[in-house]
């Protein structure tokens, strides 16, 4: 009798280890995975083309001068500007769940530039500013500025408060 109870005992035993390791395992893949992902995402100050929705966005890493390079990366740890664009990179099948980034993405502008500013679940794209004549979803930016600073009459303010910086917008038609 007493060595089947230490047979059950053992395999009790076994039976813990086997989950613990196994638990261990996937938390370690999971967490390894995870890692990686976030050491591949864009870092502040890297710029990047997004493309699809704001619903199942996705980027492209692009040199700041670019003319494609519509947004820089402005701050890592989330809590955006109203007039940033929040984008979270995450792993897995569930948005929730993984997040590896939780980006602030702002518009990589300069005096000149045109931007086609898209819908609500369209990520901006900067634009030839001939493009697109009459579409009133693309603007030329006249100036940029310190938070605080006033455009030109006619000029639309987009004021980032968060990082002190003003582009006044008119439009690019």
């Amino acid at each position: 009798m007493a060595n089947l109870g230490g047979g059950l005992l053992g395999r009790i035993l076994g039976a813990v280890v086997s989950i613990a390791v196994a638990l261990g395992a996937y938390f370690v893949f999971f967490k390894g995975q995870e890692k990686v992902e976030e050491a591949k995402a864009p870092k502040v100050g890297e710029c990047l083309v997004m493309s699809g929705s704001s619903f199942d966005a996705d980027h492209q890493e692009v040199e700041c001068g670019d003319a494609t390079a519509a947004y820089k990366v402005a701050g890592d740890k989330g809590d955006c500007d109203a007039v940033e664009l929040n984008y979270t990179i995450s792993i897995g099948n569930d948005r929730t769940s993984g997040n590896v980034a939780d980006l602030c993405l702002a518009l990589n502008a300069a005096a000149g530039d045109c931007f086609d500013l898209g819908g609500m679940s369209t990520p901006a794209a900067k634009v030839a500013c001939g493009e697109g004549a009459g579409n009133t979803s693309i603007v030329r930016v006249t100036s940029v500025g310190k938070a605080g600073d006033e455009c030109a009459d006619g000029d639309e303010p987009l004021e980032n408060k968060l990082r002190k910086t003003l582009l006044c917008l008119r439009p690019a038609a």
